[in-house]
């Protein structure tokens, strides 16, 4: 076996059917972001599928704050692909926050990704212990958000915190959600 070193390294996306680069520096990486195979390259030419790990990363955020748009997660450092988000309301009637009249939850992206529909997040859906889920894989770009819209929401009101839960993976290799 010949060692071989790999100095400068390219990264390309693409979709799966696109035809992947040829002769291009050896280590270099593409990934399909319809089917999320990442590929190595061990000789500019051939493409071999790499394994990657999810990470999960999860987060808490009081609902009993005023109406507003409040960050939950931000892609820092590169871009990310997000495979799944959740957000747990307590065990605790809801009743009792009177302003409050809802919640959605969405991203900043020039194409908004709707993770939680207003109509979803209507104060009558909020029932103890729900847990809501979007599992539609999407891309994150560097310095885009996933927020938080309480509608008619007031500080005054008891606590009422959530949990919440991002699975992604680095697009990028320097990215990760904060």
């Amino acid at each position: 076996m010949t060692v071989l070193i790999e100095s400068r390294i390219i990264r390309f996306t693409g979709l799966s059917t696109d035809t992947k680069p040829t002769l291009v520096p050896l280590g270099s990486y593409f990934w399909a972001y319809d089917t999320n195979i990442l590929y190595k390259t061990y000789d500019g030419t051939n493409w071999e599928p790499q394994s990657i790990k999810s990470i999960v990363l999860p987060g808490t955020v009081d609902l009993h704050n005023a109406a507003a748009d409040y960050t939950l997660f931000t892609a820092t450092g590169g871009s990310v692909y997000i495979e799944r988000f959740s957000l747990t309301l307590p065990n605790k009637d809801l009743t009792d926050d009177a302003a409050l009249t809802g919640i959605s939850v969405q991203t900043d992206t020039t194409t908004v990704v709707i993770l939680l529909a207003a109509a979803a997040g209507l104060k009558v859906n909020l029932t103890n212990s729900r847990v809501f889920t979007y599992s539609t894989p999407f891309a994150l770009p560097v310095g885009k958000k996933i927020q938080l819209t309480i509608v008619g929401g007031t500080a005054t009101d008891d606590p009422t915190t959530c949990i919440t839960s991002c699975r992604y993976q680095p697009i990028n290799p320097a990215g990760y959600l904060a």
